[in-house]
């Protein structure tokens, strides 16, 4: 756990965060030409919901807070209702990841996303 304290989330350009009749969504375009069916079934975008925790997260992984930082922040504004606090941010982070919604930078490195 202690080797992530001290990376920097980086979010995906492309990929937007909306507030929708209160509900939080991640935007990720589908810019695939293998995409074009779910492009005619669902419009331009994937959608990801994400609960306040979630977006608030989103919010501050702007390239400049480390993972650190991001767990204080959540921490001040969320309580105990983020308890245990940096095994579900960690978690939540390389799910993103995963999904290459985020990278981590370390130094003036950037870890891009995937396995």
């Amino acid at each position: 756990m202690e080797e992530y304290l001290n990376l920097v989330p980086v979010r995906n350009g492309k990929v937007q965060l909306r507030k929708v009749e209160g509900k939080y969504y991640l935007l990720i375009p589908m810019e695939s030409k293998l995409d074009f069916l779910a492009r005619k079934l669902h419009g331009d975008y994937r959608r990801i919901e994400l609960d306040e925790v979630g977006a608030y997260i989103w919010e501050l992984c702007d390239g400049r807070r480390t993972v650190a930082e991001i767990g204080k922040a959540l921490k001040a504004r969320f309580g105990e209702e983020v308890e245990p606090l940096y095994e579900r941010l960690v978690t939540f982070l390389l799910e993103l990841r995963k999904r290459y919604l985020v990278g981590f930078k370390r130094d003036e490195d950037i870890v891009q996303g995937g396995d």
